[in-house]
Order: structure tokens, then sequence, then C-alpha cells
């Protein structure tokens, strides 16, 4: 029997809902997706230094910023901070910030940009000198000293450049302790361009010339560039940017004493779930963030290569992948008993079971498992565990804003068997009720468009590509 009555049930939700807050969403012509993604940062001094793909741009951020009238002195959060763009940005208009990521990846970014601020630009060109003169990729070495790959990993690296990279580490490693973690990063920032692979959404797409098994693929990378000109190209880059920023009269964060960057930051590495509890209450004027989607990307898969370069274990990223915010069709139901008092916990399970949109979503994906046309019957905890963390989420944030306080929260729409859930309506209705008010749901002019599997599917229907203005009241 076809899935009907329960489609159109959940279209009729969606489109009420939708309509509750048709009167705030609008087209916002200022934004477009190169600003709300790393794009925008290609050209960007330090923020290129890594290509963080899931993070926003510098100029979203000014743009956000300026539209708060948030005041000097202020505190901006940023409870998925990934590499760390917003605390940055913050930290250069004279704002403290605080930053909680759980991927070491994006830490380790953060970290180094801490670095630069304690150390200062002269001693990191120095350092950068020191690179171009030894060329220590170049030095053979006594030892065997190998990658510590992961499962995923093996044989993502030409023969030749995995060599120079454990050189190049093996000289790192004899270094004083601030020059080894930024020359470190040095390599850390070309592991995808000189690999075999891409970052591709939810997983890493090889290129033909891999020696993968029995990996059949077409795609290719076209010149993959050896580890020579790639680190050297980078450190041409930082050592550019480093001289930009020596003259640039407008970074007020600059120190022209020291040449040194001031860098109010606080970093909680780990879940935002436990650490929003360490977060004073009624502390924080902005928040800007961006939360993993409800798409089923993994991004210890995506960003593997540097997990493994950090030095984790298969067995570690497993753990980790249950701590993100659940957006893959891996992760489990969490326990908030230790971090949640049971009387808030059950107000949060309550608000999110009497979501008729969301509770009409997930009958009609229940009916098209039954009827064996859901690709992966997983996807259904997903959204459901994704939702109700969410809702934590939010109800942990509204704990630590104070009165009037803005949050900005980038977030896609997502589509499953042909129905579009409107992420932004649903979290916006929790949060209204978990004591914020939607002023407003921009939608960016060019929305997003659908898996290939989606689209033979079910046809190409463009998902909206959106930010939400929350204010706590």
């Amino acid at each position: 029997m076809i899935n009907v009555e329960s489609r159109l049930r959940a279209e009729h939700l969606i489109a009420d809902i939708e309509g509750q807050y048709q009167s705030v969403t609008e087209v916002n012509r200022d934004l477009n997706r190169l600003l709300v993604s790393f794009q925008a940062n290609k050209k960007k001094p330090i923020y290129r230094w890594f290509k963080y793909k899931e993070g926003f741009s510098k100029p979203f951020l000014d743009y956000v910023f300026e539209h708060s009238n948030i005041k000097t002195g202020g505190v901006v959060l940023d409870p998925f901070a990934g590499s760390g763009s917003t605390c940055f940005a913050a930290n250069e208009r004279g704002l403290y910030s605080i930053g909680v990521e759980l991927l070491p990846v994006g830490c380790h970014f953060i970290r180094v940009r801490e670095l630069l601020h304690r150390v200062g630009m002269n001693t990191v060109q120095e350092w950068l000198h020191d690179i171009y003169d030894k060329k220590p990729w170049q030095i053979p070495t006594e030892i065997n000293k190998t990658f510590s790959h992961l499962n995923i990993t093996r044989g993502a690296f030409p023969l030749n450049s995995e060599k120079e990279l454990m050189n190049y580490l093996f000289w790192s490693d004899s270094l004083p302790h601030d020059m080894r973690v930024f020359c470190k990063f040095v390599a850390f920032g070309i592991l995808e361009d000189i690999s075999y692979t891409r970052k591709d959404g939810q997983f890493l797409r090889w290129d033909y010339r891999a020696q993968k098994g029995s990996r059949k693929s077409s795609f290719s990378k076209g010149n993959i560039p050896t580890f020579s000109d790639a680190l050297l190209d980078k450190c041409r880059i930082i050592e550019s940017d480093l001289s930009s920023l020596a003259h640039d009269q407008i970074l007020t964060s600059i120190d022209s004493r020291h040449n040194k960057i001031k860098s109010p930051l606080t970093l909680y590495e780990g879940s935002n779930f436990f650490h929003l509890n360490n977060i004073r209450k009624r502390s924080i004027d902005l928040v800007v963030t961006s939360p993993p989607y409800c798409n089923r990307y993994d991004y210890t898969r995506t960003y593997a290569l540097e997990l493994a370069y950090l030095n984790l274990t298969d067995m570690q990223i497993k753990e980790m992948r249950q701590s993100l915010l659940s957006c893959t069709v891996e992760n489990r139901p969490k326990d908030f008993q230790n971090i949640i008092d049971p009387m808030s916990l059950e107000k949060i399970r309550k608000l999110v079971s009497e979501s008729k949109a969301l509770t009409a979503i997930l009958n009609f994906l229940r009916a098209e498992k039954e009827e064996h046309r859901l690709n992966n019957n997983a996807v259904i905890g997903m959204i459901e565990c994704y939702f109700f963390e969410m809702a934590v989420h939010i109800y942990q944030l509204a704990l630590v804003m104070k009165r009037h306080g803005k949050v900005y929260m980038v977030n896609d729409n997502v589509r499953y068997n042909g129905i579009t859930i409107p992420v932004d309506c649903i979290l916006s209705s929790m949060a209204e009720k978990l004591g914020f008010k939607c002023l407003k749901i921009w939608v960016l002019p060019v929305g997003k468009g659908n898996s290939s599997q989606q689209m033979k599917a079910h046809g190409r229907s463009e998902t909206r590509k959106c930010v939400y203005l929350w204010e706590r009241q």
C-alpha cells in the first residue's frame, strides 16, 4: 500500500508550522553561500591557513556583529566553534569569546592561533625561515617511522610524499615545544592537498590512482602536489599573511609594542552539552554558531586524515562520534541525566513530543520503513535524536544568555524520501518555548540542492539555507 495518508498529514503540518513563521521569514540578499561557508575565507589572512569547510566566513561574522550592535567588551559564545572563526573575529573587535569544540581538528587550529598571539609574528617568521633553509623533509632519517593511519586512511598518500612527511615530523619532534607545535601545524594544513583523497560530504572521495584494495574509482583530483611543493606554498601563504597583518592599521588587536595579538579567548575542548554547564548563567551577550546539520555527514570521517595525524585511534574516534550532536546514522541516544536535572529533562522531552510537524514527519518515515522504501532505517532514530539534542542545547543556551541577548544560528533544512523537514521552523518553535523570541529566519537567495538519490526518486526540490535570529526574553 502506497504511503499516501501519512505523507499528506506530514505535508499539511509542515505547511502549518511554516505559516506560523511566514511573517518573520525573509530572503536576505546580503547573504550568500560563500559567506556562510569557508569559501569567503580563502583570501582572509590566518583564516585561510586551514580549510575547515564546515565553518563560516569572517565577512559573515562582521555582518552579524554589525547587525547585533554588540558593545565592546561584550561576550560572544560559539558552542560549535569549529576552527574558531567566531572567537577570533570577536576578539578583533574587542569582544571576549568562548568557544566549545569537540573535534580535535578545530581545537588544534585554535591552539595554533593562540600560539601566534603569545609568541608574536616575528618569532613565527623566524620559524618559517628555518623550514625554508633546512628543508627537513629532504634529510634522510635512520628511523623507520610510519604514519599512524586509521583503517580508512591507509594508502591515502603517494609513497614518496608519506616518506617526506615522516622525515619532516621526525625533525619537528626535536624542536622546542612552541616551534614544534607550529611546524607540525604547517604540515597538518596540507594533508588533503598531498593525498589521494578529497573531503566530500559524508565521506572521503578517493582518486583513481590510490592503491586502495579493489576500489574502482573514476574520480580524479587532477595534479597532486609533492610534499615539498605543498609545504613551501603553505609557508609562503603564512609569511605573506603575517607581513600584511603587521601593516594593517585596521586590526586593532595588534599590540605594536610587542608585535603580538591579544586573545581574550576561552576554549573548552569536548562536548558542548557538558561544557555549557561551566559557563556562568546570564553572562553571554551574543551567540553565533552553526551546529551540525541533520544530514548524515560524519566529520570524523571527512577529517580522518587530520585525526590520524593528531594520533587518534579508531577506538577514540568511535567514542568521539557518539559524543557529537547526533547527525549520523551511527549515533545512539545520549544520557543527559548527569547534565540536566530530571524535571527540566522531562520538560524538554514533552516539548519535543508535542511538535506536531516533527511527529508527523517521523510517522511518515516509519511508514516508509514498513514499506521498505527507506534506504537506511537508522535515519529515523537519527532525526529523533537530533531534534531532542538540539532542544537540550537550546535549553542550555537560554540559561547562559543575558536578557535581550541574541542567537544567530546557521543551519540547513533537509529532505528524506521526498519530504523536506523545516528544521528552521521546528527549532524556532522549540526555542520560543524555551525562553527565546524568533525575530527573523533569514533565507539565503539560493538554497541547497538534493542528493542525486533524492532527485532520482522524488524530483528536485530546493531546500532552504537559513540563519535564525532569536532573542532571549
